[in-house]
């Protein structure tokens, strides 16, 4: 192989004055040894097992070009002619320079000591990739693995990184190696002392640092004596086998307790399976329990494994438990039955009527609240806070006379139930000591009424059959069919009466009135048969007049009337919950009324009633119209100033929208100076800031206009011929403002010329379905008649 020419000549600097350095890259005589001598190394290699392929020696650094150029600048300075140059005798940089040259000239003629250490490469050479690099690198992060592990027990941090350095460091170098990649010695971290950990008590920790000795033939790696040594090192193999004993024990002792954690659990789903809920929330509790056992054997704690409990132990434990609990469930359950039958109530404070149950409630959440605000529990005074407004509104609904749906009031702990109706609250019986205060009294006066429709029916139904029973023997086959059919009716009456739902006793089909000769013939009827009940509702009212039987009903009725048009006010409005708490005022009216015809019907007298003044707060609303609609109409002109034939019409300007107003007319009304005019204009509008703004400054214009010549009245020849024409009468404003708070707007508007008034006005009503702004409310009172319970 060719060398390839130098790039320049071979610096000399004895030509500047200074000794020459010889030239260390010369590839031809390196350090003057002969090819002899390579081949010589090569053969030793070989012999020793240093492998087949020759390496050559690496050349040593070459010298630094900056220092070249310093030692050559230092010499190009001129001297001074009085200057006697002893300066570089006594020059450190010059000194050193030497020395290092000498040094290079006694080693470079000494081969034979390279030649008794073959293997081994010089000071910057590669290790080869063998099993012996392998497994020096192993053992030494094995020597890092325990020395960080150490440190860390210890509280040495700086250490512990120093070595976590160390440890990476290696693990790189054992990728390196096992890829087949040279490392350097000098790369290898060295091997480092383990220490003692933390609390360790043990003789055998000092060994740890005996295997360092061994590792300074790894190394060197020349001599192949060397290596039987390496198995030296399992010396320390023993040491760990305590620890590891000592962790084969400890996974013993965690099996234990995981076995037995998992016998508790099975025979918590035993006892879930089987019933028995007691002991199947005991025994998960022990479960849970030893999730901590099995937490703090991890952390290394030392326990007595027979100290842990059994299934048996736990059982028996349970049992016992249950048996006292249920001895004490039984002495506490004697001592309320005791207090009730004492008349105590069993425990709870009850109301007479209604309203003194809500104020004793409100006045229980007030003391709750100062509780939770001397506690410095701001949550609860919030939430007490909240159910006192509830309270109060509810009292505030209950004296208005309004109904109140009980059951979403939150009761305080110790109150019985809330009384539903206005009778007071009996108190609960001594025999019914435990179920008095699941049942309200207010259902005694529902059941009451209920049976008393049902034995009302049953009788109906037991006429018709007597009636057609009695037709059938006269033969009267057809009138006999009709009322068995009629009684058949009855059936799906009385099983809904039966089941509380409201019955219409109005639509009942009613037996004819029997005639005289039916009276005349009375042998011949069945006993039992009560011509009473043969007298319809109708006929039965119109004969008890004197007692206020009827004047009773026909309010009742109007009540209920009232409460339907309201709830249905309510629905077209989108008011749920007011449309449903008409509707119950509705059905309790209803209620009244049958029980009132009951009563009337089987000659019992008037049930007791009383008058309350309930107040009803409806929210106005046109529901036949849009919300961007409004209805003009023009309902009639009053006592215009003119003659009495004469013919006139209205014409109308809407102001919005303001750039193209609208404008209509009505018809012609003749012969009349108060004509009905009953126009009605569909108008829109849009419920912006453009559209309130007109609503609030500005109004309808309507213009009062005689058909023809105004002067008709004086002369009759006046509206002959072709120069006839229309004659304002007079004009009105209707001002839109009001609207902004009212839905309908009903008023008569006088007529003025300019400002002078000239008689006569003019009958107008607009609507909006809600008011421009804001909705109107109208409160209204109503004398409200309500019977007394049975």
């Amino acid at each position: 192989m060719s060398r390839k020419p130098r790039s320049g000549n071979r610096s000399n600097l004895s030509q500047f004055g200074l000794l020459d350095i010889p030239d260390i890259n010369d590839d031809d005589e390196p350090l003057d040894l002969s090819d002899d001598d390579f081949d010589l190394e090569a053969e030793l290699a070989a012999i020793s097992g240093g492998g087949g392929h020759r390496q050559k020696p690496r050349k040593p650094p070459p010298v630094p070009a900056a220092n070249l150029d310093a030692m050559i600048a230092e010499s190009l300075k001129d001297i001074p002619s009085d200057d006697e140059g002893s300066g570089d005798e006594d020059d450190p940089d010059l000194l050193n320079e030497l020395q290092s040259l000498a040094i290079d000239d006694d080693e470079a003629p000494s081969p034979p000591p390279r030649a008794a250490r073959p293997a081994p490469p010089p000071p910057g050479a590669s290790l080869s990739t063998d099993s012996s690099t392998i497994s020096l690198l192993q053992d030494r992060i094995t020597n890092y693995t325990v020395a960080e592990k150490n440190a860390k027990s210890n509280g040495e941090s700086s250490r512990a990184r120093r070595f976590g350095r160390g440890l990476k460091t290696l693990q790189d170098l054992l990728k390196q190696a096992k890829a087949g990649k040279p490392i350097k010695n000098e790369d290898i971290p060295p091997p480092v002392a383990v220490g003692k950990p933390a609390g360790a008590a043990e003789a055998p920790q000092p060994p740890p640092p005996e295997p360092s000795p061994p590792e300074q033939p790894l190394i060197d790696l020349g001599p192949p004596e060397p290596e039987p040594s390496p198995p030296s090192p399992p010396e320390p193999t023993p040491v760990p086998e305590p620890s590891q004993s000592a962790g084969d024990e400890r996974q013993k002792e965690l099996q234990i307790i995981l076995n037995r954690q998992a016998e508790f659990k099975a025979q918590a789903l035993a006892a879930k399976k089987t019933g028995d809920k007691f002991l199947a929330l005991g025994f998960l509790k022990v479960t849970k329990q030893f999730d901590t056992v099995v937490e703090a054997h991890k952390s290394g704690q030392a326990m007595d494994l027979s100290e842990l409990p059994t299934v048996d132990m736990i059982r028996a434990s349970l049992e016992q438990e249950r048996g006292q609990q249920g001895q004490e469930s039984m002495q506490t359950s004697s001592a309320p039955a005791e207090d009730t039958s004492g008349g105590g109530g069993g425990g709870l404070i009850m109301a007479k009527t209604l309203g003194e149950g809500l104020r004793q409630r409100l006045e229980a959440f007030k003391k709750q609240e100062e509780k939770a605000k001397e506690e410095g529990n701001s949550s609860k005074a919030r939430r007490m806070n909240r159910i006192i407004k509830q309270y109060a509104d509810a009292i505030k609904r209950h004296d208005a006379g309004h109904a109140i749906d009980v059951e979403e009031l939150p009761a305080p702990a110790g109150y019985g139930p809330l009384p539903t109706g206005n009778a007071p609250q009996p108190s609960p019986s001594p025999a019914r000591s435990a179920p008095a205060p699941s049942e309200p009294s207010p259902s005694t006066g529902q059941s009451a009424r209920r049976d008393q429709i049902v034995a009302l029916l049953i009788k109906r139904q037991t006429q018709f059959k007597e009636a057609a029973l009695l037709h059938k023997k006269k033969g009267e086959v057809d009138m006999a069919l009709q009322y068995l059919r009629n009684a058949k009716r009855f059936d799906p009456l009385i099983e809904a009466a039966k089941a509380g739902k409201t019955i219409d006793l109005s639509n009942l089909p009613a037996l004819p009135r029997p005639t005289t000769s039916n009276k005349a013939s009375s042998t011949d009827e069945p006993s039992g048969v009560s011509h009473d009940g043969w007298v319809d509702v109708g006929a039965m009212v119109s004969g008890t007049n004197e007692d206020g039987s009827t004047s009773l009903i026909n309010q009742l009725e109007s009540q209920a009337k009232m409460a339907k048009e309201y709830m249905k006010h309510c629905k077209n409005m989108g008011h749920v919950a007011e449309a449903k708490m008409y509707e119950k005022l509705a059905e309790r009216v209803k209620e009244d009324l049958d029980v009132l015809r009951v009563a009337v019907l089987n000659n019992r007298g008037l049930p007791n009633f009383h008058y309350v003044t309930r107040e009803f707060s409806i929210t106005q609303c046109n529901t036949d119209l849009g919300v961007n609609d409004l209805e003009l109409t023009i309902v009639r002109g009053i006592a215009y100033n003119v003659a009495k034939d004469i013919d006139t019409y209205v014409r109308f300007e809407f102001p919005f929208p303001q750039e193209a107003p609208v404008s209509d007319r009505t018809d012609v009304v003749k012969n009349s100076n108060s004509p009905e005019y009953n126009a009605v204009f569909p108008l829109a509008i849009t419920r912006n800031r453009a559209c309130q703004r007109v609503f609030k400054r500005y109004g309808i214009k309507l213009e009062v206009w005689s058909k023809g010549c105004g002067g008709c009245a004086e002369s009759v020849l006046c509206c002959s011929g072709w120069f006839r024409s229309d004659t304002l009468l007079g004009t009105a404003n209707v001002k839109l403002a009001p609207l902004q708070e009212t839905v309908t707007l009903h008023d008569s508007f006088a007529l003025y010329d300019g400002r002078r008034a000239v008689g006569g006005s003019l009958e107008v009503k607009v609507r909006v379905r809600t008011p421009i702004l804001q909705q109107e409310v109208k409160t209204e009172k109503h004398r409200w008649l309500v019977l007394d319970d049975v």
